[in-house]
């Protein structure tokens, strides 16, 4: 029995180097069927020198089984530039199993306009990734970070992400409700809304015992 492989859309803001971007086709490595999309700002020799050291990579190492596709975003209009790119992210997402999105080359404008496009748009099975400057450190970064709207906390959701990051452990939602000094069916809401913007992981339902996510870090 043939076991279909996983195709991916790999992502790559790009500016005058190609390492970053060579990196990342090395560490993730490629498949046949695979799409990379390099967005880069306005092409001049610089540029046009990175993309063809990357087209000569994946010639040299894939074939012509690698989809190679270079899109060129104006930069005088940060809404512009997101609206393309969230067109472009939509579009090439289609028919793939993972999308991968990859933040350490290129402009500042264009990685803010990726930010912004993917706010915008829902798919799940997708990783953002970015490099330190050095390269000495890869940094994922949560969709979930990007997506979640700081009204949609509040103070007692954040009091109550507080007190679980604090201790760093599962909780029942009657020790959490005597920590907030709340009712339990009010914690059992608030919990909901936090469950689903996953800043909560729930180990068990009876009786409801839950810890803070990674990310829910970012709202304390």
């Amino acid at each position: 029995m043939l076991v279909k492989s996983m195709t991916r859309a790999l992502f790559i803001t790009l500016g005058f180097e190609e390492k970053f971007a060579v990196r990342a086709l090395t560490r993730h490595g490629l498949d046949k069927h695979d799409k990379i999309i390099l967005i880069t700002g306005t092409r001049i020799e610089k540029v046009d020198r990175a993309i063809g050291f990357i087209s000569e990579f994946i010639s040299k190492y894939y074939g012509d089984e690698v989809k190679l596709r270079v899109e060129e975003v104006p930069v005088h209009d940060i809404c512009i530039a997101a609206s393309l790119i969230r067109k472009l992210i939509v579009e090439e997402a289609k028919n793939v199993d993972q999308v991968i999105v990859n933040l350490s080359g290129g402009m500042r404008v264009i990685i803010a306009a990726v930010i912004i496009a993917l706010r915008l748009i829902n798919i799940q099975n997708i990783t953002i990734e970015l490099e330190t400057e050095d390269s000495s450190t890869l940094v994922q970064i949560p969709i979930e970070a990007i997506k979640i709207q700081e009204h949609q906390i509040g103070p007692e959701k954040s009091e109550i992400l507080k007190i679980l990051t604090d201790r760093d452990d599962y909780l029942t939602v009657g020790e959490i409700a005597k920590a907030v000094g709340k009712d339990e069916s009010t914690v059992r809401r608030h919990l909901a809304r936090l469950r689903n913007a996953k800043l909560i992981e729930v180990k068990k339902l009876k009786p409801l015992t839950v810890k803070a996510t990674q990310i829910a870090k970012i709202f304390i």
